[in-house]
């Protein structure tokens, strides 16, 4: 009797044991599955449903609500209150009237933080995704974070474009904080002060190092910390120029053409009745490599004016369901990891004027920089 009981104890444990575990494991799961986006057709409103197509939150949301996944904190427009604020998938409310809008549009939870602007200072902070400040408001503006890094910039004023003092009373339209610059972590320490925001473009934030001299410069960029070592990162745009001239141009031929294109590629020319025509990878080299690899001659043999620009991938072009991979859950640019550069070349007429100009755009793939598109200045080809 005593070890039937014994076993009856053992056995009701396990079980007892085994159902607070899946109930802790559903709880947690329930609390991180995401949450979609929809439109109501009639009404023109947003709401969000799961994955199975159930309606968790009935479509009400308009204005600049633009979220496509609800994880655990968006912002929204409420239509019938005619506020604005962030919402928990509980229903919580908070920050009213203290969102975060850059561009005419709100932010988006990434690495569990949201920004928020404080109303009464004018200044931004971070919640987490329980809607708590995580990071209080001391910055005049900051930027998402990435690798758990987030550039900020503080005593600052606003300065219009022309170099002007912003003026609220007859404000200018484009205008920009002049301040110092900064890099903070996700516990809101100061890593590097006093940096070159320009320096910042084109970096790959998860690339982060650090070291106690100054790495290659020609690949890295890098800034001096409190205690005098250096946060390094890979720099995108020194990445791309260093393949494009010492590994893409110098050995091109029909193989590497081939090797370095996108499985699916648009041409933007004169064609009839459209402005761009969209190829397969095939479709495109049998059409355009004799041409392509003459204009990368000229780029190589330095007889046009080539200039390189950094870009967002354009998703009025490049959209659907072909082109997934260069986008965030949100459905932004995912240049975090998929920068996109566009190679310009310019060339001239004998009299000096501007002939016309051929851009190639090459992306970031995980095989490496690939030609995604290109647009042709005159010519139907």
């Amino acid at each position: 009797m005593e070890i039937q009981n014994f076993k009856h104890h053992i056995l009701k444990a396990f079980v007892l044991f085994f159902s607070c575990m899946l109930f802790y494991s559903n709880a947690n799961g329930q609390a991180n599955i995401d949450w979609y986006k929809f439109r109501d057709k009639k009404t023109n409103l947003l709401g969000y449903k799961n994955a199975q197509g159930q309606v968790k939150i009935q479509a009400k949301f308009g204005g600049l609500t633009d979220a496509l996944v609800f994880r655990n904190i968006i912002a929204v427009d409420d239509e019938k209150t005619e506020k604005s604020y962030y919402l928990l998938k509980n229903g919580d409310k908070i920050g009213l009237d203290s969102l975060y809008i850059w561009d005419n549009s709100f932010d988006h939870e990434n690495e569990n933080k949201i920004r928020f602007r404080d109303k009464k200072t004018d200044k931004v902070g971070f919640f987490n995704t329980d809607g708590k400040i995580i990071i209080p408001a001391l910055y005049n503006d900051a930027q998402p974070f990435h690798n758990g890094l987030a550039l900020v910039i503080h005593d600052a004023k606003r300065k219009c474009s022309n170099g002007s003092p912003y003026n609220e009373d007859a404000p200018c339209e484009n205008w920009y904080w002049d301040g110092v610059s900064a890099l903070i972590d996700s516990n809101n320490r100061v890593v590097a002060n006093n940096i070159n925001i320009n320096q910042t473009e084109n970096i790959d934030w998860f690339s982060a190092r650090i070291t106690n001299s100054i790495p290659d410069t020609t690949l890295y960029t890098s800034f001096e910390t409190p205690s005098g070592e250096f946060y390094s990162f890979l720099n995108y745009k020194k990445e791309f120029k260093t393949w494009f001239y010492k590994n893409y141009l110098r050995s091109l031929n029909y193989q590497i053409l081939a090797a370095k294109c996108y499985k699916e590629l648009t041409v933007e020319g004169h064609f009839k009745n459209k402005v761009r025509l969209y190829y397969s990878k095939a479709f495109f080299l049998d059409q355009y490599r004799i041409l392509l690899l003459e204009k990368m001659k000229d780029i190589k043999a330095n007889t046009v004016k080539t200039i390189i620009f950094g870009e967002d991938i354009n998703q009025y072009i490049y959209k659907g369901k072909k082109f997934p991979a260069f986008y965030t859950v949100d459905g932004e640019p995912d240049k975090q990891k998929h920068p996109l550069f566009n190679v310009v070349s310019t060339y001239y007429k004998k009299n000096k004027q501007l002939d016309h100009q051929d851009q190639f755009f090459f992306i970031r793939t995980n095989g490496g920089y690939e030609l995604i598109g290109i647009a042709l200045g005159i010519g139907e080809l």
